[in-house]
């Protein structure tokens, strides 16, 4: 005590500067990093849309007098941006243009963080570029009128981090914040200015080297490195560079799988498309519109437009279900191959906005197909005008058989997949590009790694591409048809040659030299062959029959299952299928597990496990053969017929699966052979169910930040407008809607359904979707100035808005300022005051996208409500879910409470001061009706209405002295009627009345409202404490307590007053005191306990202490002068 503290050493923030290899490059995108098994980054994540925004809507937020710039100090990543107030919808994360009016130049910047200072009343904000700054001035603020990259340094360049709480935030491991450059692997990659800077001037460029430069990254509280993993794509990068070999074959997605979704597909219907082109783009839709239906996760939103030089048609359907897909289906394929007019860019996404404004917080995806460039050249404007007025979409630009991708490369704003030029006339092709704008990337196709792997001069085998066969464009065009593509990481603990078996052995397929061209040849085992025209083998051309046999019953499997690598979890899935009629032979299940990590898609793994279980399951013919040589012309994978009544071998389709063509010196040819499965004929086959699906979709969880109350007016007025809600309030006041909001429990839930039950079961209410939500990290007080707040464990910090309303407990707030570890807010808004909150209470950012129930229940009813958050495993049981009760009390008829509630001049009001004078109180006038607006006033704001016909009135009410609650009803009430200022004095306080022990009391200013023979009260009301006038009101003990534990009297010629009539010297003979009265008094006293708080002797002398200064500054008490009494009870 009295000294000055040291400071302590609590623990360190760790960053860490560091060069990541990852692989060799060049490779085409950085798709996600993960720390420690959590997402720190990824791209085209399709957060959803901030609300207001569209086409025409490049928001603008108005001009800020004052706005300055500082740019960042050294060591620094972020500069500084100062204005003036607050400015309303501003979110982390996005990006907005600042025109410069002294010289209208425009400097876009990236806001990371936004704090507000209530004592300046001035906002900071924490932004990018590091290097932003101007001296204070008048700014005009928009949202930045560029079309924004929502993968940007994915290809290459540099990324931010900003995941403070990845690992808990402060109160754990603390998260990853920094930015990280990107370095592709290029051949001409240059140096990076970071590594020089830290290892020399010296430091390579790292050329075919794909990395990652930390530069000084926080990495969280813990010492210990966490394990990072990087997921990047490599198809379409050749080694050099350059464009890889077959390009339009290269990717494979073998299905698109996509829920909640907005998609808006822009078709070209130009001249210039017209016939093939037409028809082509005709059917790649169709079958994209079709597998989007086949296989939604979620209702999507789907508009299909053909353009040229107008809008020439449109189809659109909300919350798509089988039949509307049927519908978009039957429209595109109605369409014409016959088309005319131009290439008006601009006209091709006109309808962009407005389509997505409507989809809520769907994914925004845009397809956009064209085979020319703008005409005229200015639409190109137009169209990035007006996607630059849509906030987060990603935007697929395709071109058909153009190679100049220089206009379509500005609208896209996906670099992962560039601008692919697809060939005219080839629906697969194109269907396949455009598979590619959905899901986790494509794959690439396995006749092309394998290609690379044989061709590679830096980690293949080096062949030349002279080396390459024609097998193998053949073999691409089938595994591209099929869909089958793979995804696989080769690492040098194995051969390439291993790498190379494996791949063959996921697409079934053998690799060989051609003996008579020396090149390599690759060969798929289909069924690709007509048995009729298949060489046949007998005893005419067969020299040794050698030993041939059957697989034996005992080693029949009648059950597969594969393990493949799932794109939906990120795990290792698995799907098993059975051909029942063999379990019956069996009597039992006897099941073999095949490993297939390349693959990623369920429906491919099934058919993959098929395909093993038809050759397992049968009892194939296998063995070796010796023939003339008519079979020297045979390669491995070739297809013929054995036929051999006296072996009873009658026309057995087999497939050769190695050939030795002996030394010379023999004539013999011997092939080694296995009966062929797909001459079996049809497997009856069941199955193909999924196994465990991994840790990244789950069972759904119940929320654990959640918000249900009854719905305050002004919500009300925001769902039905003024005239209707007014009109529902005036024919029943007391009705009221429910409003619930809650966080997103894990990274796979989708919405929440919501379940209210008011006693007749539960019905279904409107789903939500999910809020913002942190926890306060400390207590947080009533006082209205206590308004920034310590916070953590953010879940979507990207979609709070700057002006947007939180909850917190009961109390409603505006936010002014949010970074990961603070907020400012606005306290006691609409119909709240500030209340008091402690640590770890959920922060409920729900004004967005919250909504509120039916307006159908009834004053004093009691509604239960359960969310139930919905993922791709389906919904929440009702029965797991939590409850949360809610009794309507005629909230949106209300009045609002009275604001900024002073005494003396001050909110926090020191609870001595009736004591010391009459307490003059004052408060602002509020306005239900008026307050209805996007802006919230604080309850610190000054006067505002009030609403016609409210009056006020001061309501004193006792304070428990054992459990310190507040005591209904009030004590008195004192009527003020429509003033908002009334004085206090000690007499209207109804000492008497108050119960014995009482220590304080509470004044509260209450608004008051009647609506026809019904009077109305503030839902809620700002209260403040005091002590009782003159000390405690005693009996027998602690009488001094308020006063101090020591305190000693002096009784000099004082006499004590008892409120019963008048004057009365008091004088007790039934008591257990005897106070005597002149100069030598003393106090006898039968209970010694009664004064043990203020000395062990039964004498009470104060010479010294003025124990009643704040009495009137007398150091002796007389009742003339302090009306100071106690009640003796006999």
């Amino acid at each position: 005590m009295g000294g000055r503290s040291k400071s302590q050493t609590v623990g360190y923030r760790y960053s860490l500067g560091a060069h990541l290899a990852l692989c060799h490059g060049p490779v085409d995108a950085i798709r996600e990093i993960r720390v420690d098994d959590r997402t720190a980054w990824s791209i085209g994540t399709g957060q959803s849309s901030s609300a207001g925004t569209g086409v025409g809507a490049l928001a603008s937020y108005g001009t800020v007098t004052g706005m300055s710039a500082t740019a960042a100090a050294e060591g620094d990543s972020v500069a500084e941006v100062l204005l003036p107030g607050t400015l309303a919808g501003i979110r982390l994360g996005q990006s907005y243009d600042l025109q410069l009016l002294t010289d209208n130049t425009i400097r876009t910047v990236t806001v990371q963080a936004v704090s507000y200072n209530a004592g300046t009343g001035s906002t900071t904000w924490l932004v990018e570029p590091a290097a932003t700054a101007f001296t204070a001035q008048s700014v005009a603020v928009s949202d930045a009128a560029s079309v924004p990259s929502l993968n940007g340094g994915a290809a290459g360049g540099r990324i931010r981090i900003n995941k403070p709480d990845l690992f808990g935030g402060e109160k754990r491991e603390g998260g990853i914040v920094g930015d990280i450059d990107v370095l592709m692997g290029a051949p001409s990659q240059a140096q990076n200015d970071y590594l020089a800077a830290n290892a020399g001037a010296d430091v390579p460029g790292y050329r075919g080297i794909c990395s990652l430069v930390l530069r000084q990254v926080f990495l969280g509280l813990n010492p210990y490195l966490k394990p990072w993993s990087v997921r990047l794509t490599r198809i379409l990068k050749a080694e050099d560079g350059g464009q890889q070999w077959y390009p339009e074959k290269a990717q494979i997605v073998p299905e698109v799988r996509i829920g909640d979704a907005a998609i808006y597909i822009a078709m070209d219907a130009s001249g210039s498309m017209s016939g093939s082109r037409m028809a082509a783009q005709i059917a790649a839709v169709s079958r994209l519109v079709e597998e989007i239906g086949e296989n939604a996760l979620e209702p999507n939103d789907v508009q299909i437009v053909t353009w040229n030089s107008t809008v020439s048609g449109t189809i659109l359907r909300r919350d798509a279900d089988a039949t509307a897909y049927g519908e978009l289906k039957d429209w595109v394929d109605a369409l014409s191959s016959s088309v005319s007019g131009g290439t008006d860019f601009g006209v091709a996404v006109s309808q962009a906005g407005a389509f997505f404004n409507g989809s809520g917080g769907k994914r925004r995806i845009l397809i956009f197909v064209t085979d020319g460039e703008p005409s005229p050249a200015s639409t190109l404007q137009t169209a990035i005008t007006t996607l630059s007025g849509i906030s987060e979409v990603d935007v697929f630009a395709f071109n058909i058989a153009l190679s100049d991708t220089s206009a379509t490369a500005q609208i896209d704003n996906t670099p992962v997949d560039g601008v692919p030029v697809v060939p005219p006339g080839d629906p697969d092709a194109l269907v396949a590009s455009l598979r590619a704008a959905f899901g986790q990337g494509p794959d690439m196709n396995p006749a092309h790694i394998i290609r690379e792997s044989l061709t590679n001069g830096d980690w293949g085998l080096g062949h030349t591409f002279a080396d390459i066969g024609p097998s193998f464009a053949t073999a691409a065009d089938a595994l591209f048809s099929e869909g089958f593509g793979l995804s696989l990481l080769w690492q040098r603990e194995s051969t390439i040659e291993d790498f190379i078996a494996d791949v063959l052995k996921h697409i079934d397929a053998y690799l060989y030299v051609d003996r008579r061209s020396g090149r390599w040849e690759v060969r798929l085992i289909r069924a690709d062959y007509d048995p009729e025209t298949l060489p046949v083998f007998d005893e005419t051309n067969v020299v040794d029959w050698g030993e041939l046999g059957r697989r034996e019953a005992a080693d029949l499997v009648n059950s597969v299952t594969a393990k493949f690598s799932d794109a939906r979890t990120d795990q290792t899935g698995s799907v098993s299928v059975t051909d029942t009629a063999l379990v019956q032979d069996l009597g039992q299940v006897v099941s073999a597990t095949v490993d297939y990590p390349g693959i990623r898609f369920e429906s491919l793994a099934v058919r993959v496990a098929e395909r093993d279980l038809r050759a397992l399951s049968a009892p194939i013919l296998s063995g070796e053969i010796t023939v003339s040589r008519v079979g020297a012309n045979l390669d491995p994978g070739d297809v013929i017929v054995l036929s051999n009544p006296r072996r009873g071998l009658e026309g057995i389709v087999v497939r050769i699966v190695e050939i030795d063509h002996g030394d010379g010196r023999a004539n013999g040819v011997r092939l080694k052979i296995a009966e062929d499965v797909f001459a079996l004929g049809e497997t009856a086959l069941v199955g193909g169910e999924s196994g465990d699906p991994g840790s990244l979709i789950l069972p759904p969880k119940p929320l654990t930040r959640r918000w249900v109350s009854e719905a305050p007016y002004w919500l009300l007025v925001q769902e039905l407008g003024h005239a209707q809600a007014d009109a529902l309030l005036d024919e029943d006041p007391g009705v009221g809607a429910i409003v619930a909001a809650g966080e997103r429990p894990s990274a796979d839930a989708l919405s929440a359904q919501v379940w209210s039950d008011s006693g007749a079961g539960y019905t279904l209410e409107e789903a939500v979707e999910f809020v913002p939500t942190a926890l306060l990290v400390s207590d947080v007080s009533d006082d209205p100035a206590e308004s920034v707040l310590t916070v953590g464990s953010w879940t979507g910090l990207g979609d709070v808005a700057i002006g947007t309303l939180a909850v917190i407990g009961d109390e409603l707030v505006r936010i002014d300022g949010v970074s990961a570890t603070a907020l400012t807010v606005g306290r006691g808004c609409l119909d709240t005051v500030p209340l008091a909150h402690p640590a770890g209470t959920p922060v409920i950012c729900w004004q967005q996208l919250a909504n509120a129930s039916e307006a159908g229940f009834a004053a004093g009813e009691t509604v239960t409500i359960k969310m139930l958050p919905e993922t791709g495993f389906g919904t929440l049981p009702l029965a797991q879910a939590p409850e949360d009760t809610v009794t309507l009390a005629s909230r949106a008829i209300r009045p609002l409470p009275p604001g900024d509630l002073r005494g003396n001049g001050v909110s926090v009001v020191n609870p001595n001061v009736l004591n010391l004078g009459p307490v003059l109180l004052t408060w602002a006038h509020r306005d239900r009706l008026t307050q209805t607006s996007s802006v919230f006033d604080a309850y610190d704001a000054g006067d505002i209405g009030p609403e016609p016909g409210v009056t006020y009135a001061v309501e004193i009410r006792w304070v428990d002295p054992d459990t310190d609650a507040t005591l209904e009803p009030p004590a008195t009430v004192i009527d003020v009627g429509a003033a908002n200022s009334v004085t206090l004095n000690k007499e209207d306080v109804p000492i008497l009345a108050a119960p014995t022990g009482t220590k304080h009391f509470e004044v509260r200013v209450q608004a008051r409202r009647t609506t026809g023979t019904m009077s109305y009260e503030a839902w809620q009301a700002r209260s403040i404490r005091l002590f009782m006038p003159d000390g405690i009101k005693v009996a027998e003990v602690s009488a001094w307590t308020e006063i101090g534990a020591d305190a000693r009297l002096t009784v000099a010629e004082t006499v004590i007053f008892l409120d019963r009539g008048g004057a009365v010297q008091l004088t007790i003979a039934e008591t257990a005191l005897w106070v005597g009265f002149g100069s030598g008094a003393s106090l006898s006293a039968i209970t010694a306990e009664v004064w043990a708080g203020f000395g062990s002797d039964a004498r009470l002398t104060i010479p010294d202490i003025d124990i009643f200064n704040e009495w009137g500054g007398q150091p002796h008490i007389t009742a003339a002068t302090t009306d100071f009494y106690i009640e003796v009870i006999p």
